[in-house]
């Protein structure tokens, strides 16, 4: 897809052209306003994702900044490919001033060195992989630290890593990445994450990152999977193994989500999107893949496995879910 053409009123005023026909023109729907005195036409901003969406907005930021900002936060992890649920509201970045307020236009200012732990990712400055991975799992709930934590240790997947990091001042040779499947950069270790971890300021906040780190695992599939996995241990249910192994009568192996060892019983998350990944199944229509998976899973209900699957709806509602775990046979501790 080619990269959106942002408009500027700035532009256009060069030109000797009245940079109202802009706000006119949002007005009646042709385009829509990104920032103050930023437009994109309406039918390309329809087709961009959320994240792409949300990383536009932070684009325009880094032309009108006096000095060169630094994305840390929400913008540095999802452009480190971290498993972020939802759009964040607020592009975040560093400032060094603490005078003259923090949360403006959309832009939230956290207050750190602007050269410290800092690399270039395409046209951005960012928080390097471990900064990002701290900050966040200090600022989410559990389970979405978690999340973020599991997709920080994961290995990379040669095909998918980018290479758009490079030190400050380097060149990429390419435009940030917003939308991606897979972690970039090297995974990182848990020794390094609990080194970071205990220079906290506040032991509330070491505690609850050291929690995170010692809870997670780079055998996490999915955002969902890692969600998931937080939130059975939040309602006292046991730990599961995780990316079980079969052997199929075709010959292939076969991996579930999760293993309850003593219940013989295999859970799987169930997002939508992996039945709609172009690369899931071998590329075969949706049709296909369901079958695919049905007789995967028949295989391994032959081997005498029992299972449970759950949606995003089912997972994200605690009582639900609950009730969901307990029917299909597994312990709960009292919380």
């Amino acid at each position: 897809m080619n990269r959106p053409r942002l408009i500027l009123s700035s532009d256009l005023a060069l030109t000797g052209r009245d940079s109202r026909t802009l706000a006119k023109l949002c007005n009646n729907g042709t385009l829509k306003r990104v920032r103050h005195g930023v437009y994109l036409k309406t039918e390309e901003w329809a087709t961009l994702s959320r994240a792409s969406q949300y990383g536009l907005r932070a684009e325009p930021f880094r032309h009108v900044a006096p000095t060169e900002p630094v994305f840390c936060h929400a913008p540095a992890a999802l452009l480190w490919g971290f498993w972020i649920v939802g759009t964040p509201r607020s592009v975040h970045v560093r400032t060094e001033v603490t005078a003259g307020g923090r949360n403006r236009n959309g832009i939230r200012r956290r207050i750190g060195a602007e050269t410290d732990a800092v690399v270039r990712c395409g046209q951005f400055l960012v928080t390097d992989k471990l900064t990002t991975t701290i900050q966040l799992i200090n600022k989410l709930g559990f389970p979405h630290a978690v999340a973020v934590c599991d997709s920080s240790l994961r290995p990379l997947a040669p095909r998918k890593q980018l290479n758009q990091f490079a030190k400050p001042g380097e060149a990429t040779g390419g435009e940030a990445v917003w939308v991606l499947e897979c972690p970039q950069g090297l995974p990182l270790r848990v020794e390094d994450l609990k080194a970071a971890a205990v220079l906290l300021p506040r032991q509330a906040a070491r505690n609850r990152a050291l929690a995170v780190i010692d809870f997670a695992s780079p055998l996490s599939g999915s955002p969902g999977e890692s969600i998931s996995r937080a939130k059975m241990h939040e309602l006292g249910f046991p730990a599961p193994v995780l990316q079980k192994g079969y052997s199929l009568r075709d010959g292939s192996d076969a991996f579930v989500d999760f293993w309850f060892e003593e219940q013989n019983l295999a859970g799987e998350f169930d997002g939508k999107a992996k039945y709609q990944r172009p690369d899931w199944a071998g590329g075969l229509s949706m049709e296909d893949r369901l079958w695919h998976e049905k007789v995967r899973e028949d295989d391994i209900r032959g081997q005498g496995v029992q299972f449970v699957r759950w949606t995003w709806a089912e997972m994200n509602d605690s009582s639900r879910f609950e009730r969901l775990l307990r029917r299909a046979g597994l312990p709960q501790k009292r919380r």
